[in-house]
């Protein structure tokens, strides 16, 4: 009996001890570095503030690293192909943005919105329309003024992307055509307005800071319904009775098959960066505003986002 009872002992100290370990590796995630996937070149908005992040997230990761990888591509599809076909392990991130919305209803895709699990929104970025320093366009009023009698280029980052889509808004508000030149990245948007290829480019607030400080850029309006405290000098749509509140949303997202005690997990770890000061701080220097939520609710962000875009489609396809 008392052997029996030795046996029973050392199995249940086993059991415990097997437990435990388990306990212990559930609580160790990651275990190894995360690789953010951003479907744009370098230089952009997303590429950016990616890069932030991962400054600041090694204090977070327990000696593990965030490792940022550009994979741009046909407006973002090659990127986020890439991270939807992903094993669903948490460790392969998105870069998550309105266009994995709007390119699956104007492109051939092989996923959709809901081919991923959304992690964290971490920036709301106002779009912004700006132009060349020697533009004859001085102020909002007056190019709107001049798009209705004359077709004004107009520099976006790709089809379908928010800016791009911000600029159909417009056009169906005050009933204008632009002469769109869609490019790879918000990189090469800047190339095409600084060397003054285009008349004009709609972008986000945070790509154009650097460019409006050192008056290289004119701004001449941006999508909020009333003027930003941290840039009181540029005027809104609003004030020219468009009332167009639209911007960039940016977050992380992983494949649909990343477990849910995972996906909670990136959740809690991300909460921490994204609300860390030191990344506020980078983020306010940079001029991205950090606008947060949860999972759970930029996931229903984004189904509010699909919903409004489904309206626009019919302009996007043409």
């Amino acid at each position: 009996m008392k052997k029996r009872l030795s046996i029973i002992a050392l199995f249940a100290s086993l059991l415990a001890l097997a437990l435990a370990s388990v306990s212990f590796a559930a609580g160790a995630f990651p275990e190894k570095n995360l690789k953010i996937i951003v479907p744009f070149a370098p230089g952009g908005g997303v590429d950016v503030s990616c890069r932030l992040m991962a400054e600041v997230a090694e204090k977070h990761l327990g000696g593990k690293k965030i490792i940022v990888e550009n994979m741009p591509g046909g407006g973002a599809v090659i990127g986020q192909t890439f991270v939807a076909r992903a094993k669903p392990d948490g460790y392969t991130l998105l870069a998550y943005t309105s266009s994995v919305v709007s390119n699956p209803m104007t492109k051939t895709t092989t996923y959709d919105h809901k081919s991923f699990k959304t992690v964290a929104m971490y920036c709301f970025d106002p779009e912004i329309l700006v132009v060349p320093a020697d533009s004859p366009y001085k102020t909002l009023k007056e190019f709107l003024n001049a798009a209705k009698s004359s077709e004004i280029s107009l520099a976006t980052p790709g089809h379908s992307t928010s800016h791009h889509i911000a600029s159909l808004v417009l056009e169906a508000f005050i009933g204008v055509k632009f002469g769109y030149v869609h490019n790879e990245s918000a990189a090469m948007q800047a190339q095409q307005i600084l060397g003054g290829h285009v008349d004009s480019a709609m972008m986000a607030l945070g790509e154009t800071v650097g460019y409006i400080n050192d008056g290289s850029m004119r701004p001449l309006g941006m999508m909020t319904l009333g003027r930003d405290a941290d840039f009181p000098e540029i005027a809104t749509f609003s004030e020219e009775g468009i009332d167009i509140e639209w911007g960039a949303f940016r977050g992380l997202a992983v494949p649909d098959g990343t477990p849910d005690d995972v996906v909670k997990q990136l959740d809690e770890l991300f909460a921490k960066i994204i609300n860390d000061p030191e990344y506020g701080e980078k983020m306010k220097k940079s001029g991205f505003p950090v606008v947060y939520k949860g999972a759970e609710d930029f996931s229903a962000y984004v189904d509010d986002v699909a919903a409004a875009l489904v309206k626009i489609i019919p302009a996007l396809n043409r």
